[in-house]
C-alpha cells in the first residue's frame, strides 16, 4: 500500500475516533445540564467520571495517530519548504499531545476527588 494512502487512512481513522469522542463529550455535557436543571440525568456521577476518563484516553489515541502521521510526513518530506511545514504540524501535534495528557490528568484527579469539573463536560481539544 502506498505510504500516502496509508497516512490518509490513518487520518480518517483519527477523525472518526475524534468525532466519536466529541459525541461522548456531548452526552456528558447534556448530562451535566440535566443535573443543573434538576432533571433526570443520563449517567450516575461515577459513570460520568469513568466515561470522561475513557473518553480522554480515546482522544489520546486519536492524537497519537495524528502524531504518527505528522512524523511520517515530516520524515518523508524531500523539499525544504515541505520539511518546514511538516515540522510545524509535527510540533503542533506534540503540543496537542501534551494538552491531552494534562486534560486526562485533570479527569483522573476529578475521579479521585469524586467531582466533575467543567473540563470533564467539554472537549477542549476541538
Amino acid at each position: 500500500m502506498n505510504k500516502e494512502i496509508k497516512n490518509i487512512d490513518l487520518q480518517l481513522l483519527s477523525s472518526i475516533i475524534f468525532i466519536c469522542a466529541s459525541i461522548i463529550s456531548l452526552t456528558i455535557t447534556i448530562d451535566e445540564k440535566l443535573i443543573q436543571e434538576n432533571k433526570k440525568n443520563i449517567y450516575t456521577k461515577n459513570e460520568a467520571l469513568n466515561l470522561s476518563i475513557i473518553n480522554r484516553i480515546v482522544i489520546l489515541v486519536s492524537i497519537f495517530i495524528s502524531l504518527y502521521v505528522s512524523y511520517t510526513n515530516y520524515k518523508n518530506s524531500l523539499k525544504e519548504r515541505e520539511k518546514y511545514k511538516t515540522s510545524l504540524l509535527l510540533f503542533t501535534n506534540i503540543l496537542t499531545l501534551i494538552s491531552g495528557i494534562i486534560i486526562l490528568y485533570i479527569s483522573i484527579i476529578n475521579k479521585n476527588e469524586d467531582t466533575l469539573s467543567a473540563g470533564d463536560t467539554q472537549n477542549t481539544l476541538i
